[in-house]
């Protein structure tokens, strides 16, 4: 007996039309999966997922997205639908971006400049539990982890430092971060010092890389 095929859900949240149609087609033309509906916003995402019980197997979710930061919607979507696998499919290839993006629960990191097999095989692997990143964005984070190298000891963090570094990855300024706990910047600041001193950084990009690596967060 022939085992039946299994055709997977794939939805899309892209604001370029031609690109969206792209990959709608592509995708359609496999046997394995499908997609069911295209979002040119956010809006629109969100707004289906609270009429409906469809869920889709993987949500491709590009970042550049209209009135609404597409790391934002990353976020919002972890905490809605914690088990939905979350492909990034973006034209920008920002290092902090690529950070904030893994580090929200992103299962993959493509560039929309992948060959149709990579998108492809991008989708497959995520959807079968692997990851998927575009060579160039492999290639991002293991120089950073050459440039930075391991941290040989890191003095124990205190609680709120270890707050103030948690929003830090998330990409919050020292304004939000301070109004989000209640503080003021100059106490802010006081604790940025702190984490940097005892990870052993001098910058933002290093603190969030750094504990992105250690598991601080």
């Amino acid at each position: 007996m022939i085992a039946e095929t299994v055709t997977h859900s794939i939805w899309i949240v892209e604001d370029h039309e031609v690109f969206a149609k792209q990959i709608r087609r592509l995708i359609s033309s496999e046997d394995d999966m499908t997609c069911a509906h295209h979002f040119s916003n956010a809006a629109e995402l969100f707004d289906k997922l609270k009429f409906t019980n469809e869920r889709p197997d993987l949500l491709l979710l590009d970042l550049g997205l209209p009135r609404r930061d597409g790391l934002d919607v990353l976020s919002e979507i972890r905490v809605l639908l914690p088990n939905l696998k979350v492909l990034i499919l973006s034209a920008s290839d920002d290092r902090d971006k690529v950070y904030r993006a893994i580090c929200d629960g992103a299962s993959g990191y493509l560039l929309k400049t992948a060959d149709p097999e990579e998108i492809l095989a991008g989708i497959r692997g995520v959807i079968s539990g692997s990851s998927a990143l575009s060579a160039p964005i492999a290639s991002m984070i293991l120089k950073g982890f050459a440039r930075y190298g391991p941290v040989k000891h890191i003095d124990p963090l205190t609680q709120r430092e270890e707050e103030v570094l948690g929003f830090l990855v998330k990409g919050m300024i020292k304004k939000e971060i301070a109004d989000e706990m209640s503080i003021s910047q100059h106490t802010v600041d006081m604790h940025l010092r702190s984490v940097y001193r005892k990870l052993h950084v001098r910058s933002q990009t290093e603190a969030v890389s750094t504990a992105l690596r250690q598991g601080l967060v």
